[in-house]
């Protein structure tokens, strides 16, 4: 499989870092320098809870030890790192000064999660449309102090200036358009909030940091969900809105500790063949991971995405036998059904999730289907087969997954 030519400007730049002798040597990335960067330019000095420092810790020593950057990957990362330090210093700061927000409620949101490209994001873009639901949109979570108002939601200029950094994605890897669009105004999924307490799956996925991934696995992500819910609390507080709509595949593994912050969430879970989605996921990944390194090995991914989903649809099917995560507060939605009717779809998950769905936001659902048809951007290409798999071997180990759920072959 051919991987894409980069634009002609990243390509110079890397090779500057290169020639320059490593771009570690251009760009630092040493941890206690970044918190003291983070400090000199908020002023503030307290990140409240002790407990990001360990996450923190095993992810820098990983960037330097793993991930092999070039100069734009650690120049993203850099910027990544320290806006992140910067935000919860200025959260943190006003949850002090305003103690009340803590008190809000936060009420039965909805949560979409699944495997990774099953549907999870056009479901979120689509009930996003329905002004009852308030989504977290990439500028507030990015730049949430001074928290968002009314009056001022649409036009902020955080909106620009979180717009530009998103989209600058699409500019470094161009066919990463075809997978997923970003957008300072666009709703964005929880791992970017957990970034606040740098226990998130995003690291994981745009940087190959293999003993940070075995540290999420392996401790309780507890403390990222609580800082999760203090962030909602904190972006309701000027503008209120019910129920939270959230999205985020990674989710799909973390269901009882979801459960454990938010008891009352209702959860709505995709499902698709993960002959799609396990080509998709690794597709996506290396992209992403091509952004900021020049050695990105698919080999690895493939076994990980194939048999790590596998054990997390198990595990969820168990859980939701046993008790573990409540059943009754979870739908689940074929990605079939979606795609062949949109609006029965959206019609079936409102009642089930016991939401009304009025005619505006069904015609606000409709227009943005219209307006955004499947492969505006082109087509996101990918097969098995460019990854050494056989869709019959896949549909094997699946199989008690797709029968479970009715889930239909597609390949």
């Amino acid at each position: 499989m051919n991987e894409p030519i980069r634009p002609t400007w990243v390509a110079d730049l890397n090779t500057i870092g290169s020639n320059l002798g490593g771009a570690q040597h251009v760009v630092r990335l040493d941890p206690a320098a970044l918190v003291q960067a983070a400090i000199a330019e908020t002023g503030l000095r307290d990140f409240g809870d002790e407990s990001w420092r360990e996450p923190f810790g095993v992810l820098t020593d990983a960037i330097e030890n793993e991930a092999n950057l070039n100069l734009v990957g650690r120049v993203l990362t850099r910027s990544e790192l320290l806006r992140v330090l910067q935000n919860r210093l200025r959260i943190v700061d006003h949850l002090k000064r305003h103690p009340e927000i803590e008190q809000g409620v936060i009420e039965r949101p909805v949560v979409i999660t699944g495997t990774g490209r099953s549907g999870t994001s056009i479901l979120h873009e689509l009930m996003a449309q329905d002004p009852a639901n308030r989504t977290p949109q990439a500028w507030e979570v990015m730049y949430s102090v001074p928290p968002p108002e009314v009056a001022t939601y649409a036009t902020d200029p955080r909106i620009a200036r979180a717009d530009r950094e998103v989209t600058l994605w699409h500019e470094i890897a161009p066919e990463y358009k075809t997978m997923h669009e970003n957008g300072g105004a666009l709703p964005l999924e929880c791992i970017y909030l957990m970034l606040h307490e740098f226990a998130s799956p995003h690291f994981s996925g745009v940087l190959n940091a293999p003993s940070y991934a075995q540290w999420l696995g392996t401790h309780d992500l507890a403390p990222a969900f609580r800082f999760h819910r203090r962030q909602l609390q904190l972006l309701q507080s000027q503008y209120p809105g019910t129920p939270w709509l959230l999205k985020a595949p990674s989710h799909l593994t973390m269901l009882p500790t979801l459960f454990s912050v938010y008891p009352d969430a209702r959860v709505v879970l995709t499902h698709r063949d993960p002959v799609k989605t396990v080509a998709s996921i690794v597709s996506l990944v290396a992209t992403l991971r091509r952004m900021r390194s020049d050695h990105v090995d698919v080999a690895p991914l493939v076994h990980q995405y194939t048999e790590g989903i596998a054990l997390g649809l198990e595990a969820v099917m168990a859980h939701r036998r046993n008790g573990t995560i409540p059943d009754d507060q979870i739908v689940d939605l074929r990605f079939t059904d979606l795609m062949a009717n949109p609006a029965a779809a959206i019609r079936s998950v409102y009642e089930r999730l016991d939401l009304e769905l009025t005619k505006n936001a069904e015609e606000r659902m409709t227009r943005y289907v219209a307006e955004k048809p499947r492969g505006k951007h082109g087509a996101h290409r990918y097969s098995l087969e460019d990854y050494g798999l056989e869709k019959e071997s896949v549909h094997e180990r699946y199989s008690v997954y797709m029968d479970q759920y009715g889930v239909e072959a597609e390949a």
